[in-house]
């Protein structure tokens, strides 16, 4: 078998590095949300990884319980495992979501301390998804991470970009990893005119974002 010259080794080495460099920055914002049907369930089964042979049952590590006063509301959260630190809980405005690591069919693992990364997996058919683009465009208002963020007339950054002040946006459309904004005035309510934001780069956030008024 004939070795590889030295030279294209070296490029296959950097390239296989760069590329899990890559994969692991997209990781960080993972591949959206998961909300739990609380209309339909009153406990949440978190498992270890699922076994891959068909028909065999899997028995549950731990749970999420929800203690509901109405079908469609929760109250409040009776029981939740050491640690638990979902991505966002305001549960008398209905909210409650979790970070999704990987989607799948059958079971999705998801993110059950936002601190520490650890995670777990629940039966998919027991939540809904939710991408990062709809979670943004249901958000009150996004803002930048820092005051040199420029306000772009087409979703390029070949394109005049501009600085705004202050940089409050409304989110219109999402394409990729730019954001159609509509500029907001101090107030929150008037719009002072429309532009383009990048709110992601490599798989880190690049706004804050704002649940509520």
């Amino acid at each position: 078998m004939k070795k590889l010259p030295r030279m294209l080794t070296k490029v296959l080495i950097l390239s296989f590095f760069l590329g899990s460099n890559v994969l692991a920055q997209e990781n960080q914002l993972g591949e959206g949300f998961f909300s739990p049907r609380t209309d339909a369930l009153e406990t949440l089964y978190l498992y270890n990884i699922p076994n891959s042979r068909a028909g065999r049952q899997e028995k549950p590590i731990d749970s999420i319980t929800f203690i509901k006063q109405y079908e469609s509301h929760i109250d409040a959260i009776g029981y939740a495992p050491k640690g638990f630190a979902p991505f966002n809980e305001k549960l008398d405005y209905g909210v409650f979501i979790l970070k999704v690591k990987r989607l799948g069919i059958d079971f999705t693992e998801i993110v059950i301390n936002e601190n520490t990364g650890k995670t777990a997996y629940v039966h998919t058919s027991n939540g809904t998804f939710m991408t990062w683009g709809q979670f943004l465009l249901n958000c009150h208002s996004v803002e930048f991470l820092n005051k040199n963020q420029k306000v772009f007339d087409h979703p390029l950054v070949k394109s005049a970009g501009r600085i705004v002040d202050p940089a409050n946006f409304r989110s219109r459309y999402i394409m990729g990893d730019w954001m159609e904004v509509e500029i907001l005035a101090d107030d929150y309510n008037t719009v002072k005119g429309k532009g383009w934001i990048r709110w992601k780069k490599n798989g880190k956030l690049l706004i804050n974002y704002n649940l509520f008024a």
